[in-house]
């Protein structure tokens, strides 16, 4: 064999070794090949990750149409899921706010009783002992408070004719000494009242029948809720550490470490903002209407209990509660006595005082950091949309959407090395 043949034998062996190297690539990518040798489709990641994204989109915006459009339907379905999930619903309000009351006990018995040993055993008596508290305090609540609630409504109603002559010989006399004054707006509002409330009362009387078996179904079914609710919460809160475990895993594995530390730390932020604005309240609350109740029993004003109630309830709402709460006080004993009504007037600006520059401060600190008109619009906007409950969470979900939104502007300006402006006074 010459040389050219040899160079020539060597050049079509390599040719053929390219040619298979090439045919089992494409067999192995499963790329189609056509007889003439070119390949029509190719895999490519980004395309289709990108084709992953739009399909994911489309559908999501395929589900929120057909939501939004059948709206009447959606919300007939979100009424029976919650119906369903209510007993889990309820659970998690309780263990939410029982939870700090187990860790303070549970940290007082480890502290002077367990001493670092028997952390098991002390863990469940601390959720029993907080849940005997509670059911305590409700059944005192139940034994003294609800009776008085009853009593002074009941006599309150059996005077709604007094105060209705009163009110109506008042506005009588304001209009004798102010003739350009109109006042039959109020008059006539008046008179349909009192037709409306006899009319109730006749329906009442009609009906009793299917009301006491309606209120009877109802009151079955709200008890096994109840005990449903009490006994998942009890599982909530001795399983908290492994429900964050869970929660914790979730976000690692969707996310990188640096940015799962980033979401969980900002979790337990707005966790600490809501959870300590709202429990805060709550005992500021609780405070203001026993202290509320003790003043107007010394002073001898009617309806103590009553007005307590009403008083420290509205008080969970920042700036207008003290307002709201002191409204139907104030009518009612302008009815009753000019006197009390004054001296009650009295009361409640002192109180809130009180509430004010020395209880409120102590107890809630700056929980939510936020300025008066923002505490207005969480107050304006919440109860515009969700009424009485939208006026008591609509402050720390404002608290909530402003931490947040300060966080993704720290991080953008970092992100872009512009130093973050500190705040400082501009009057």
């Amino acid at each position: 064999m010459t040389e050219n043949q040899a160079e020539k034998l060597a050049d079509r062996e390599a040719s053929n070794q390219s040619e298979k190297v090439q045919e089992e690539g494409v067999r192995e990518r499963n790329i189609p090949e056509d007889s003439t040798g070119i390949t029509w489709f190719s895999k490519n990641r980004k395309y289709i990750t990108i084709c992953k994204y739009t399909l994911f989109v489309i559908t999501c915006g395929a589900v929120i149409v057909m939501l939004v459009s059948q709206w009447n339907k959606t919300k007939e379905f979100i009424g029976n899921m919650v119906g369903v999930l209510s007993p889990f619903l309820a659970a998690l309000l309780i263990a939410y706010f029982l939870s700090p009351l187990v860790e303070n006990i549970n940290g007082f018995l480890q502290r002077y009783v367990g001493k670092g040993k028997a952390k098991k055993s002390i863990k469940y008596a601390s959720i029993f002992l907080a849940y005997v508290i509670v059911i305590a305090f409700i059944t005192l609540a139940c034994r003294f408070v609800v009776p008085q609630l009853v009593e002074s409504i009941s006599e309150l109603a059996g005077n709604v004719p007094d105060m209705y002559n009163k009110i109506s010989g008042f506005l009588l006399n304001i209009e004798n000494i102010y003739p350009d004054l109109d006042l039959n707006f109020i008059t006539d509002r008046l008179n349909e009242m009192v037709p409306d409330l006899v009319n109730f009362g006749t329906n009442v009387v009609g009906n009793v029948i299917p009301l006491v078996y309606t209120v009877s179904v109802s009151l079955v079914r709200t008890v096994i809720n109840i005990i449903l609710a009490v006994m998942i919460s009890v599982y909530m809160i001795s399983g908290k550490k492994g429900f964050q475990y869970q929660l914790k895993r979730l976000v690692y594995a969707l996310f990188d470490e640096e940015k799962g530390n980033v979401v969980c730390s900002t979790c337990r932020e707005c966790n600490d903002i809501f959870s300590s604005f709202l429990i805060g309240k709550a005992v500021d609350s609780l405070i203001i209407g026993c202290i509320c109740c003790l003043v107007m029993s010394i002073l001898r004003l009617p309806y103590a209990v009553l007005i307590s109630v009403i008083v420290g309830v509205t008080n969970m709402i920042p700036y207008f509660g003290p307002f709201i709460g002191a409204v139907p006080g104030v009518l009612i004993y302008l009815c009753i006595s000019p006197k009390d009504a004054i001296a009650f007037v009295i009361m409640i600006f002192i109180l809130q005082q009180f509430d004010g520059l020395v209880l409120g401060p102590r107890i809630l600190g700056q929980s939510t950091g936020l300025g008066p008109i923002w505490v207005i619009f969480g107050i304006t906007v919440g109860g515009a949309y969700f009424g009485v409950i939208g006026m008591f969470i609509g402050v720390p979900v404002v608290a909530v959407v402003a931490f947040l939104i300060n966080k993704a502007i720290k991080f953008r300006l970092a992100g872009r090395k512009i130093p973050a402006l500190e705040q400082h006074d501009t009057e």
